[in-house]
Formats: C-alpha cells, sequence, structure tokens
C-alpha cells in the first residue's frame, strides 16, 4: 500500500511546507526540507513522544513554542514545546518539530493557538486529540484527493491545467464553466465526487 502524506505549513512569520503523516500505531511522521540538503528529512514523533507530549500539555496552561535552534543547544531557551521535546531527545532538529506539531495540532482543533506569529502560544483545547488528529489527517488526504482529481479533469478537459488548492475548487471550476464548460459535465464532476466520497 503507498504512504499517503498529508502537505501542511507552519505557523510562524516564514511559513514553511511540510508533509506528515500517521502510521496504525499512532505515531507522526514529518518529512520537511532543509536548505542545505539535498534529500528532505523524514522524523518518527513515537506515540510515546506523543503522549508525554500531550501531558506536559495537560495543565491549560499556555505552553510557548520555544524551539529556537541556538538557545536549544546553548540550554538557554525557556520552558514550552521545544524543550519539553528537546528533553525527550536530546537532538536540536528533532525538537525544532514543535512548529509542525504546533501546526499539525491547530489545524486538528487539539490545541488552540495565540494568533501571534512571534511570541507563539499553545494551550490544549478539551476532547480526544488522537481521535481529532486521526480525523484531520483523513480529511486533509480526501481534500488533496478532491484538488488532484479536479486538476486533473480540467486537464483532460481543456488541455491546459488549471491549478486547484483545496477549499478553492468551487472557485475554479466556475472558470472552465464560463468558458465552454457544459452544466452536464458539472454534474458528472459532482456524481463522481459523491461517488468517491461514499465509496461506490
Amino acid at each position: 500500500m503507498a504512504i499517503s502524506w498529508s502537505e501542511s505549513h507552519t505557523l510562524g512569520t516564514r511559513e514553511k511546507v511540510f508533509s506528515w503523516r500517521i502510521d496504525s500505531r499512532g505515531n507522526i511522521f514529518i518529512k520537511r526540507k532543509f536548505r542545505n540538503c539535498r534529500f528532505p528529512r523524514i522524523d518518527k514523533v513515537s506515540c510515546n513522544h506523543l503522549d508525554k507530549l500531550q501531558n506536559f500539555m495537560q495543565d491549560r496552561e499556555w505552553k510557548a513554542l520555544a524551539n529556537n535552534a541556538a538557545k536549544l543547544y546553548l540550554g538557554t531557551e525557556k520552558e514550552g514545546v521545544g524543550k519539553f521535546l528537546y528533553r525527550l531527545r536530546r537532538d536540536v532538529p528533532y525538537a525544532q518539530l514543535a512548529s509542525q506539531l504546533a501546526a499539525i495540532y491547530y489545524h486538528s482543533g487539539v490545541w488552540e493557538w495565540n494568533e501571534q506569529k512571534r511570541g507563539m502560544k499553545f494551550l490544549l483545547l478539551p476532547g480526544n486529540w488522537q481521535e481529532k488528529t486521526i480525523q484531520h489527517y483523513r480529511d486533509s488526504l480526501a481534500q488533496e484527493k478532491e484538488s488532484t482529481y479536479i486538476e486533473d479533469y480540467i486537464e483532460d478537459f481543456s488541455g491546459s491545467c488549471v491549478k486547484v488548492k483545496p477549499g478553492q475548487a468551487q472557485d475554479k471550476l466556475q472558470e472552465p464553466l464560463k468558458e465552454g464548460l457544459q452544466q452536464d459535465e458539472v454534474r458528472k464532476i459532482e456524481q463522481t465526487k459523491l461517488s468517491t466520497f461514499f465509496g461506490y
């Protein structure tokens, strides 16, 4: 079976794209590209470390991102998510996964974010964090699959690809419609999306 990666981005001032996935045991794998590296780095955050991280957040207090590479290395970083990860594994790039995990948990509805690009803080929200994260992962894969299907269909129909980002599918479908795509074709797309969703 093919591995399915979901694409996301960090929340800071310089948003960085990364990919992530969850395996059947609940481990999260994060793939990110570093400037001076030819190939992306893939890190596994074990379900054991994820449990410990959520327990760290359990007191329902705002926690800083705290993942500055130099400060982590020198031991001067303030308490927060990154420093906690560094205590679990003394590896600065691993501790910097705080940025990607914060984005995943924020988009999953597991953590609340103070909406600050600098001085980011996070708060654990009530509910089952594992279920919310898995649901977000599945939803993001479904949304990406739908977007890819629409891109492929528009390319096949018009001969030139119109890029469709997740959440923009309906807007992008309207443009070719104005240029000659018949209402019947739109109905076929909608039927195919429903068939894919319901699995028939």
